[in-house]
């Protein structure tokens, strides 16, 4: 009995594990295409204006942190080194650190 619930739960983590790869390779994905489209954007735009340099690198720095911005708040901005530091567990292995 208790290997089945070994079994199970071994199970729940692969799934989960792939799930999780799969959504961060989407994720990837999508940044890098609307990254790319703003990129495109901005290059299309410059080359037919006259525009300074400077204003193109401002454009392109400033709407890449306008994103980044827009899209920590979807997924909850948070890293996992942030977060199980404030669980107390930096290490990673779910054990308790003392402080």
């Amino acid at each position: 009995m208790s290997n089945d619930t070994a079994r199970s739960s071994r199970s729940y983590r692969t799934r989960n594990t792939i799930g999780s790869t799969v959504r961060t390779v989407l994720r990837l994905v999508g940044d890098l295409l609307v990254v790319s489209l703003w990129v495109l954007f901005l290059t299309l735009l410059f080359l037919e204006n006259t525009w300074p340099r400077w204003a193109f690198y401002t454009l392109l720095l400033g709407g890449v942190a306008v994103y980044v911005a827009v899209t920590a708040a979807w997924t909850g901005g948070r890293s996992g080194s942030e977060s199980e530091r404030e669980r107390g567990t930096a290490d990673g292995d779910g054990a308790e650190n003392e402080n």
